[in-house]
């Protein structure tokens, strides 16, 4: 409930209740108890009469002028009530009103208020002042007026009592204090009606905004858990219910590590989250039987509610989501693989087996004492030993074992594609960044596409890489991958500029990062391109030449699924530099 929906429920609940009447308020009995003892002692009528009913709550005294004559008869019990509700215009908190009423008698009314209302009047009265002479033939008028026994009504009339006026005084200062005890008591029950009736009000609202919350919680598809720091449980959604098969009830107030044994692991990161009061996460973790065919995100958050400390844990299973990624992966290795294929059968596989086989034909015909050697030899009348010690001084063998060794090489790149389009199983072991890049660099060499017509072995290649880097802990396969996407995309970005294309790949320590930069001498990008760059299927080539999906898979290998940090930089018409950060473990 919000403040304004607050206040605007507390002047609801005063306005509804304004139109309680001073007997809602006090007990009326004791009114007039209180006013029998008053007229014992002082000898003055008194009466309290509401302000706008003119019902009367309480009398003592009353004269029988009034109780026989005057409240009896229909005309003149109308002036009576007129009077004392019209007095309410004419007396303020604090103050009182003396007036002869429209029958002639003497009256003084003092206000009884309730928080700041003129809910009843405190009437003394009826009398006349001692030294008053009542108008006989005001009274005779009115016998005849309202057929009243003429005799009976002047005899009633002798019997109001007398008062001298300082007399009066002093009973009206006892019958002031006694109303503002009356207002008090009427206030303060007042507020207590409001108060109970706000307080019924909050308790109802905090009850629906409970329930309201609690249906929020309960629709989540998340599993909800909310921990103290000891571990107890005190939240457990539908889900947590469901997954778990254990009922809120049994859950609440359980350990957690007893109730859900899989969450055991996350005590610690329950405990560092409450105590820094940062969010921890752990995502992809491997599901409830602790294999890669589930995953799931755990998100635990710090807690502060009424001054106790506490977390909520958040489950998500995420495992649809990963196969997607894993599938986006495998699929965007595998468009880079067929376009290194076509390059490596075409510049490797055929010649290479043409080399390597022409070499070894030449190393039999020269250095193995075969038959049709000899012949060959003594029918160009030279001695085979002859032939090989030339070849010896012409350091031919030396020649011949380059290209083996260069055959070999050529089948390492072989070796390197294979292993690269295998599907990664998220094997993370230690790596050597910088044989990684070079390695990557060596696989892109051999991709010739002649429809963009760039060959990557005609890019100059800077090389600047701290001495002794540490090794990092990554998937190597993904790395090579996020490298590869790099160079492609720049070699690819700098056929359309005049300069002579060069990539500067610079490695270093940064803190506990790994840090990977690969620069190009190319077009740049502008700024609109630069902050899209990495969403996915987001991208600047022609229809048909490119998915978008590469640099968004790189910036998902190493942002979420390595924790490192990916980030480009560029400026338009000069250059675009790849910054890649590994965290070092």
């Amino acid at each position: 409930m919000g403040i304004s929906t607050m206040k605007d429920s507390s002047s609801d609940t005063v306005n509804r209740l304004s139109g309680l009447l001073l007997k809602d308020l006090v007990e009326i009995d004791e009114l007039q108890n209180m006013l029998d003892v008053s007229y014992s002692a002082t000898g003055m009528p008194s009466g309290i009469i509401d302000a706008s009913t003119g019902e009367v709550y309480a009398k003592a005294g009353w004269q029988r002028i009034c109780i026989d004559f005057h409240r009896v008869h229909p005309e003149t019990c109308a002036k009576c009530i007129a009077n004392d509700t019209a007095i309410k215009n004419k007396i303020q908190k604090g103050t009182h009103y003396g007036y002869k009423c429209s029958n002639g008698i003497w009256d003084i009314g003092v206000p009884i208020m309730c928080m700041e209302r003129h809910v009843a009047t405190f009437f003394l009265g009826q009398f006349f002042y001692e030294n008053e002479k009542p108008d006989r033939t005001f009274f005779i008028k009115q016998a005849e007026q309202y057929g009243f026994d003429k005799n009976d009504y002047l005899a009633a009339l002798d019997e109001v009592p007398r008062f001298k006026k300082e007399r009066v005084d002093q009973i009206l200062k006892y019958n002031i204090t006694l109303a503002a005890f009356l207002s008090d008591s009427a206030t303060k029950s007042m507020r207590n009606f409001i108060e109970i009736e706000q307080r019924k009000a909050a308790e109802e609202e905090i009850k629906n905004l409970r329930n309201y919350l609690a249906n929020i919680i309960n629709s989540m598809p998340s599993i909800l858990i909310g921990v103290d720091p000891d571990g107890q449980i005190t939240q457990w959604n539908k889900e947590a219910e469901s997954v778990s098969g254990i009922a809120q009830d049994k859950a609440l107030g359980t350990r957690l590590d007893e109730t859900m044994p899989t969450l055991a692991s996350e005590m610690n990161r329950i405990r560092k989250a409450i105590n820094t009061r940062r969010k921890q996460t752990y995502l992809n973790r491997p599901g409830p039987d602790d294999n890669n065919a589930t995953c799931e995100d755990i998100t635990i958050y710090p807690l502060i509610a009424n001054g106790v400390s506490g977390a909520v844990i958040r489950i998500d299973d995420v495992t649809e989501r990963v196969n997607i990624e894993r599938m986006m992966l495998q699929s965007e290795k595998m468009m880079s693989v067929g376009g290194l294929a076509a390059g490596m059968a075409h510049e490797i596989n055929n010649p290479l087996s043409g080399i390597l086989g022409h070499a070894s034909n030449i190393k039999k015909r020269i250095y193995e004492d075969l038959d049709k050697n000899i012949s060959a030899a003594e029918e160009c009348g030279v001695s085979l030993e002859k032939v090989r010690n030339y070849l010896d001084k012409r350091e031919i063998p030396r020649m011949l074992n380059g290209i083996n060794e260069a055959g070999i090489r050529a089948a390492t790149i072989v070796r390197n594609m294979l292993a690269f389009s295998r599907k990664s199983e998220q094997n993370f072991t230690l790596q050597n960044i910088p044989d990684l890049l070079d390695n990557t660099i060596a696989l892109a060499s051999s991709d010739y596409d002649l429809k963009k017509e760039y060959d990557f072995k005609q890019i100059k290649i800077v090389r600047d890489y701290s001495k002794n880097m540490r090794p990092v802990l990554c998937e190597g396969n993904e790395i090579q991958q996020v490298f590869l996407n790099i160079l492609k995309n720049g070699a690819e970005a700098m056929v359309a500029s005049q300069k002579d294309s060069c990539f500067t790949c610079r490695i270093y320590e940064e803190r506990n990062w790994a840090v990977v930069e690969i620069s190009d001498n190319g077009p740049g990008m502008p700024e609109q391109v630069r902050r899209r760059i990495f969403e996915p299927f987001f991208t600047t080539k022609d229809v048909g030449k490119g998915t978008g999906l590469g640099l968004s898979v790189s910036y998902f290998i190493v942002n979420d699924q390595h924790g490192g940090i990916m980030d480009v930089q560029s400026a338009p018409g000069e250059w675009t530099k790849f910054i890649i950060k590994l965290p070092l473990k």
